[in-house]
């Protein structure tokens, strides 16, 4: 067969999660008519600080997100480096299973990053034309944005994109470049998180006392934020918490008729990050650290502290009742 295309996957650009290689992966997940959900109410998010004195967010899994793959009756064959991918994905592809690969745009034409930028990247293959020597895949057309949509490669970008990412990136023996997924309806059980919001709960319990830390870590950002002169930093500092607020906003409106507090803080907290990251990007277009634009974005820190008190409180008394803890 020299023309195959696997039907009924879909771009996925909800949001963005994690990596390029959740939002490669969960267009898989719906294709087998499975949820997300239970990838989203998996996670935990943490304030942090870095060694350079930059705030970020830190992402920490109950479950292995593998484990809920499995659960929901998606297998995979891992492959840590594969010598014959053209024809490995030829083969997949016409057995019925999407591939995902990782490769380095920075050898991809057309792309803002062909030899200017190394950088990881995952494409996920669909289909291919032996005739005109091409996968179909989907990515996005930008690695900072969500603009997933199908797309065609030749088999030689594809290889030379493949052989690019291992040469330069050199990833261990416990990395897998290559996966292959399939469907085994007998391996489906959906137990653990048929109840998202008692899955959702429990999943937080055991780390209340960390998101605490990472408000005192916030807290201590906040008292050193005057010292902080690098801008760029700054703001892309703020782009990764707001990214990952988004996806806590998006996930707790999937049981918001259970947890409507949670959400409203969330809303508050959210909403705040934007303001600080609106004056960060003035402090960046002024080229210089403007008192004004730093009081402003101080305010909004201040407000983000108690509101993220606020939400954490609520959160801890829902878990305390979800377990039965006094």
């Amino acid at each position: 067969m020299t023309v195959k295309q696997i039907s009924g996957i879909h771009p996925y650009n909800d949001l963005f999660y994690r990596s390029c290689f959740f939002n490669c992966f969960f267009p898989i997940v719906k294709l087998h008519d499975q949820e997300v959900a239970p990838y989203l109410l998996n996670d935990q998010f943490v304030y942090g600080i870095t060694e350079n004195g930059l705030l970020q967010i830190d992402w920490m899994s109950a479950h292995d997100p593998e484990k809920i793959m499995n659960l929901q009756g998606i297998q995979v064959e891992k492959v840590t480096y594969c010598p014959n991918l053209i024809e490995k994905v030829k083969q997949d592809v016409t057995s019925g299973r999407p591939v995902i690969v990782w490769v380095d745009p920075y050898v991809q034409r057309g792309r803002k990053e062909y030899l200017t930028t190394h950088s990881r990247h995952s494409i996920l293959i669909t289909g291919f034309d032996e005739n005109q020597q091409i996968f179909h895949v989907l990515e996005n057309r930008h690695l900072d944005n969500l603009s997933y949509e199908h797309q065609v490669l030749s088999f030689k970008d594809v290889q030379k994109g493949y052989d690019t990412f291992h040469e330069h990136f050199q990833p261990n023996d416990q990395f897998h470049s290559y996966a292959a997924f399939y469907f085994d309806s007998d391996k489906l059980s959906t137990e653990l998180f048929n109840r998202k919001t008692t899955y959702f709960l429990r999943n937080m319990h055991g780390q209340i006392d960390e998101i605490e830390k990472g408000i005192t870590a916030l807290e201590t950002f906040y008292e050193q934020f005057s010292q902080w002169d690098d801008i760029d930093k700054l703001v892309a500092s703020f782009n990764q918490i707001m990214n990952t607020k988004k996806v806590e906003l998006y996930r707790l409106n999937l049981i918001k008729d259970d947890l409507p507090e949670l959400v409203e803080w969330m809303e508050r907290i959210l909403a705040e990050w934007e303001k600080a990251r609106h004056q960060a990007a003035k402090l960046l277009f002024s080229g210089e650290m403007s008192s004004r634009y730093q009081a402003n974005i101080k305010a909004s820190l201040e407000q983000i502290i108690h509101d993220e008190t606020h939400w954490l409180e609520a959160l801890a008394i829902k878990c305390k009742r979800e377990c039965g803890v006094s």
